[in-house]
């Protein structure tokens, strides 16, 4: 009877998971802006941005979100950003801490200058973050080498 009951709480995990997996396609970013920055000495800084989201899903909770920015293959900028619950079946403005570090072998003016020029063609991103349903049921995701303008164009 224990296994019967241990396949049947599967199964419904399974069928659960399946029938919310629909719905995550369609939440959207449908726009973003600065909202401050601020310098923390030569190398870091803070930023908050508001972004829109359109979330006909149930809750989620973004966790662990960080991405490394990278120039010609080389990191050169490391980002994080504090835990974000999205409430269902809503469109919200959300604002989103981030925090920025650059690497130690990368030249804060040639970044600079690479983001004044708005020279994207020579930089992707890695993006890695943990997505939980308000039941603590959760899947980590992991995107590589997205070109940064690509990124950016859609926000």
């Amino acid at each position: 009877m224990k296994k019967i009951a241990e396949i049947l709480i599967v199964f419904t995990a399974v069928l659960t998971l399946a029938s919310c997996s629909n719905p995550f396609n369609d939440i959207r970013v449908t726009s973003c802006e600065l909202v401050s920055a601020s310098p923390r000495g030569l190398s870091a800084f803070d930023a908050v941005l508001d972004v829109s989201v359109d979330n006909p899903a149930p809750q989620i909770t973004l966790s662990g979100a960080n991405a490394v920015v990278k120039l010609e293959g080389v990191p050169c900028l490391y980002l994080t950003a504090d835990d974000v619950t999205i409430m269902p079946k809503t469109e919200l403005i959300y604002p989103v801490t981030l925090h920025g570090t650059l690497d130690s072998g990368f030249n804060p003016f040639a970044l600079l200058s690479l983001i004044k020029a708005e020279n994207w063609e020579l930089m992707t991103v890695d993006v890695f973050f943990y997505a939980s349903l308000k039941s603590g049921l959760g899947k980590h995701f992991e995107y590589r080498n997205l070109p940064l303008k690509d990124v950016l164009g859609t926000i």
